[in-house]
Parts: structure tokens; sequence; C-alpha cells
């Protein structure tokens, strides 16, 4: 998901077309800022971080025309994605801008719909690749728990398939991982330095080609595909048995031939890319929903990812990570679990998954916002999730709607139903409840202003 309010510097000799752009991307929430001569926007990018830049390729009155300032822009930020702008576009234009390092290419007059949806791609993709990287740079193991006797074989699994040229295909339920163990093995293999993209074969299938063949028109780009960026590298097809029997044929076809066509184009681009699918249930449950010609090119390797049932000596651990994890991002003491409310969250069946895991630490460090609080005992976290069970909470049966609601709503309505909750404990005595709860007392009534709750005794 792309953080709306990403900053993005837009570098263009026409005041007006700074402004339109300003505009138009302070309309969907984003921030920019802009600049109208190459040195004055690479002064500024030294000085400050942006997560994209818009670059016009005819810099009049500049040191630098757009791709000598694009070279410039990659010596200080080999990582940040640039999409070129030009009103005399063409597709020698396009190719050449990304061949020299530009993210995409985009023509005057501007399709809006068309550049806001290029520019979310692209700081998605950034972001990928930082988790991507950041994978690597720590210890290549550390982030995959292997305590148990399944992850273990998990675990040896990925190392041997990472050095092969096979292409995977990774079975496991929703939650469980899959995008992660794929980029695992992207960076563990030859292609580790080339580009890893990932798409949902679930979407609408019309856009499903063109995310990722690409559309071209009258010999120019008008959407950059997947495929524009992937060569040599690996492509992550998550959910492929919806991938409908047409695209199927046509991604056949390029890994017979080493080549594809963007829709709409006359001319080929040659390619070279590994496979890594993944798929909720295996090839014998999905033998009608993909071609058999087909599964036989991509001769899959198969992993198996096991489920939390069979990975209970994993989760002691992997709370203790996510507790680390979750307490840095909220800039607070780090949250430890009691050995109670361990045994208690590895007993917990209805929590199937590693996602749904990782949620309901979430919830329970975030509500504990308080620094007083360092230990999170069973009786703390019996009282935090009292609301999200049905009539026993010994029964394992926590609401599991609240699973799919987005973290920010998640979390409003767990607080909201929380400090209802502790005003009628304490009989709305909103100074014992404060020292109670270990939060400040002006800081508590803030919430209660915010979340918009009474409290005057009913």
């Amino acid at each position: 998901m792309v953080d709306k309010e990403s900053r993005i510097l837009i570098i263009d000799d026409e005041i007006d077309i700074c402004d339109q752009l300003s505009g138009l991307l302070n309309d969907v929430g984003f921030i920019s800022d802009y600049r109208t001569t190459s040195e004055e926007g690479l002064q500024l990018l030294k000085r400050r971080k942006f997560s994209l830049i818009l670059l016009d390729i005819w810099l009049n009155n500049s040191k630098f025309d757009g791709f000598q300032a694009l070279e410039q822009i990659l010596n200080i930020d080999q990582n940040i994605p640039v999409i070129m702008i030009s009103g005399h576009g063409n597709i020698e234009t396009a190719v050449n801008s990304i061949k020299k390092g530009a993210y995409d290419f985009v023509e005057k007059p501007f399709d809006s719909e068309l550049l806001i949806f290029k520019i979310k791609k692209a700081i998605e993709n950034l972001v990928l690749k930082k988790q991507i990287e950041s994978f690597v740079n720590n210890d290549t193991n550390s982030e995959l728990v292997a305590n148990s006797k399944s992850s273990r074989i998990l675990k040896s699994e990925i190392n041997k398939i990472s050095k092969t040229e096979t292409n995977v295909l990774i079975v496991g339920d929703d939650g469980s991982g899959k995008e992660f163990i794929a980029s695992k093995i992207h960076n563990y293999s030859y292609r580790a330095n080339k580009n890893f993209r990932s798409i949902d074969c679930q979407i609408d299938q019309e856009k499903l080609g063109e995310e990722l063949f690409g559309i071209e028109e009258n010999q120019a780009i008008k959407v950059s595909g997947i495929l524009d960026q992937i060569n040599n590298g690996t492509v992550y097809l998550k959910n492929l048995e919806f991938m409908s029997k047409a695209l199927q044929g046509k991604i056949l076809r390029i890994l017979e031939e080493k080549k594809y066509y963007r829709l709409g184009a006359l001319n080929s681009n040659a390619l070279n890319f590994r496979v890594i699918a993944s798929s909720k249930t295996g090839l014998k449950r999905n033998e009608k929903k993909l071609r058999d010609d087909l599964l036989k090119k991509l001769n899959f390797s198969i992993i198996l990812i096991p489920n939390l049932e069979d990975r209970k000596d994993d989760i002691e651990e992997l709370i203790r990570i996510f507790s680390s994890k979750i307490s840095k991002e909220e800039g607070i003491v780090e949250k430890k679990f009691s050995k109670d409310a361990i045994s208690y969250l590895i007993n917990l069946t209805c929590i199937k998954n590693i996602s749904q895991l990782q949620k309901f630490l979430e919830w329970s460090i975030v509500m504990l916002k308080s620094n007083e609080i360092t230990e999170i005992s069973m009786n703390i976290l019996y009282e935090l999730m009292k609301d999200f069970t049905d009539s026993n909470i010994l029964n394992n049966s926590i609401n599991t709607k609240l699973m799919d609601f987005k973290i920010k709503e998640a979390r409003e309505d767990f607080e909201k139903k929380y400090l209802i909750y502790n005003l009628e404990k304490f009989k709305y005595n909103v100074s014992k409840m404060s020292s109670e709860i270990g939060m400040e007392r002006t800081a508590l009534y803030r919430k209660l202003k915010l979340l918009k709750i009474d409290t005057e005794i009913k």
C-alpha cells in the first residue's frame, strides 16, 4: 500500500506544468515540491528525502538536460524511481529513458488517472524493494523462524530451490507468508541483483493483462508493464489459479519464445525471467483451472507452507520478534509477554496464520502504549481481548471479523470498547482509571474526547 504522504519532486522548466502537477498530486493526498532547473532540483534532493521524481527531458535554461539530470539523481540515490516526462515523446525516447535508469515515461499532455496510477505503482515497488533489501541485509535466516520441525524443512527447501533456476509454486493459506517466501527465494538466487515484481492474479483479468504486459499506442509506451521492468529478474504470480486461460497462453508463449508483446504493440521485446507463483491449493486441485502445457513448461518445484498449528514451537520467538518490531514502530518501550500470556497465545487455535498473529499482537501492544507497562500478563491480555470474544474467552473464540479490518479501524474500535469497558469498571472515575491502565490523565481525557466517549455516569 502506498503512503499518500509520500513526497514527490517535480523538475520541469515550465512553471504552469509544475503548478498543474503539484495541484494534481496534492488533490490525491501526496506532498509535492517543484523546481524549474536541474541545479535547483538536485540541490533540493541532497537536502530532502523524496519517494519519487517527475523529471522533464527537455530542461531549458538548466545546466543539465533531463537525461544528464537523471544520471546525477541516480548518483545521489540509486533507488529513487524517476518518471521522465516530455511533450515530444516517441517509442525511442521512452525506451532510452528506461535504459538510462528511469522507472517509466509519460507523455504530455498528461492523462491524470494514468499518471497517478504509474506514480503509485512506482512507489509501491520502491517500498517492496526496501522490504526485500532489509531481509537480505539482516542475517539471511533471522526472519525465518525455524524452531519447529516443519519450519526447518521449509527453510531447507528454500535454500535448495533458491540456487536453482527452476520455477516455483508456493502453496499455503491466506496470511501464511507466501510473498515473503517468494522474495527470500529471489534474494538467495543468482537473480538477486535484478528486479523482483509481484502481481495478484485474482484481480480483473483485463487489468491483469495491462499490468503484466503494458500498453503500447502508436509505437509509444502508454502503460509500462511488469514485464518491461523484469528482464533477468523474477515475477511473483500470486493466486495463479485465478489467471484466465487466455493469459496463461500468453505466459506460455513468452516462456517458449523468450519475448513478449505489449498490448497493442507491433514489435516484440526480448525477455528472460523466473516465475514464482503461489496458490491456496496444490496443483491437483487446480488441474482444471491451469493449462496442461503451461504446467509442463513451468515444471514447478513445490513448497508447502505449514500452518501455525504445525509451527507451535515457533510461536514464542515470533511473538518476541513482532513485539519488538511493533514497539519500535510505535516509539514505545518494548512490550514483553509473560509465560502464561505466551502459553495462551500458543493455544489460541482460532489464530491460524502468521498475519493474524501479528495483527493480534499489534492490537494488544497499541492498547497499552504507556511506557509504564512493559510486560503483558495473562490478566491484562484477558481484559484487552474481552470485547472481541464470544461468551467465554477460554473457548478461544476471537471475533474473526476484526481480523479483516484495516489496522487503524480495528485499533480505534478496540480503543473505544476498551476505554468504555474501563470507565464502567471504575465507575467513571477517570483519575483512578488513568492510574490503573497506565495512561496519563490529561492524555486519557484527550483520547476520550477524540473518540467521543461520554465520561458522565449513566
